[in-house]
């Protein structure tokens, strides 16, 4: 097998377990295709797993980080017949389901994870759209019918919380934004139009609807009878239940049909992705470190 550059972990500890060494190449599968990286983004998710918060469900040490991919692709299975050598593409690896990071020279990853990139939009840029884009998708999606209320969006200055905001948006809801600083809500003026900020705490019993997108607890803002969707594993209000309210958590799966969707979305303009602060994959302790004390911006990886 050939050799190559992965950021891999042998052992929950954080980002002083974590190291840029050699690894083994990954073996293409039956309805695969390798991608040679070009780009991906640090998550909160994959903080969470290399601080042993979260254990990946397959796979054994040592494990590679990752969820987000953009790259070009070097080869791919006989049975593949979507994608073509050279093609540039974006996806997203479920990591803590299948144990298959994406922070690695080649990522083996299914044709059916994956969409074709589009030209003109730069790496960066599209390497924070899959796990934050697909989450929001999917919690919006969760909503059921197009509701004719205001929804709360809870932590809505995030990569997550900001998708969600532009989705619903773009659908015509009325929009409220939960954010932790003033700093965060001034923010939301360049995500999209957002009814009323409340920083720190939200009004009681006002919403017929909230998509939680930091793992806070907001079911006090929830009337009788809503729905309440969070995209953090784990953090559902034991509160919601109560009185005829919906609870749901989002789970995210790989889907190279809704990163289409998304992608469109970014190319009508009703989804946008700021710049975000750049690091070399090779440098990912100094990534890391940017990433702990971010001020509003993504931090991405490249080759």
């Amino acid at each position: 097998m050939n050799a190559m550059y992965a950021v891999q972990f042998d052992f929950p500890g954080g980002r002083e377990t974590l190291s840029y060494r050699e690894a083994i190449e990954p073996i293409l599968g039956t309805g695969e295709v390798m991608i040679g990286f070009e780009a991906s983004s640090i998550n909160p998710a994959d903080v969470k797993i290399s601080s042993g918060r979260i254990a990946p469900r397959a796979g054994t040490s040592p494990f590679t980080l990752g969820w987000d991919l953009v790259g070009i692709v070097d080869k791919v299975a006989p049975d593949v017949d979507t994608f073509r050598v050279g093609d540039r593409v974006i996806g997203m690896s479920t990591m803590a389901s299948t144990g298959r990071g994406t922070w690695s020279q080649l990522v083996a990853l299914p044709a059916t994870s994956l969409a074709l990139a589009p030209a003109g939009i730069e790496p960066t840029v599209l390497a924070q759209l899959p796990l934050a884009g697909l989450t929001a998708l999917k919690a919006v999606d969760e909503l059921g019918p197009i509701p004719d209320q205001a929804v709360l969006v809870v932590g809505a200055a995030g990569a997550v919380g900001s998708c969600v905001v532009q989705l619903l948006a773009r659908l015509g809801v009325e929009v409220h934004a939960l954010v932790r600083t003033h700093a965060q809500g001034d923010a939301l003026a360049s995500v999209g139009p957002v009814s009323a900020v409340y920083t720190g705490e939200a009004p009681a019993s006002s919403f017929g609807a909230i998509i939680d997108a930091a793992g806070i607890d907001a079911a006090y803002a929830l009337r009788p009878g809503g729905t309440y969707v969070t995209c953090v594993p784990g953090t559902l209000p034991e509160s919601v239940g109560a009185n005829g309210a919906i609870g749901v958590t989002v789970i995210v799966p790989e889907s190279g049909t809704n990163l289409a969707t998304l992608l469109g979305y970014l190319a009508d303009g009703s989804l946008n992705l700021g710049e975000p602060s750049v690091f070399r994959l090779s440098d990912i302790a100094t990534a890391l470190m940017a990433f702990e004390n971010r001020l509003g911006r993504r931090t991405v990886l490249t080759s």
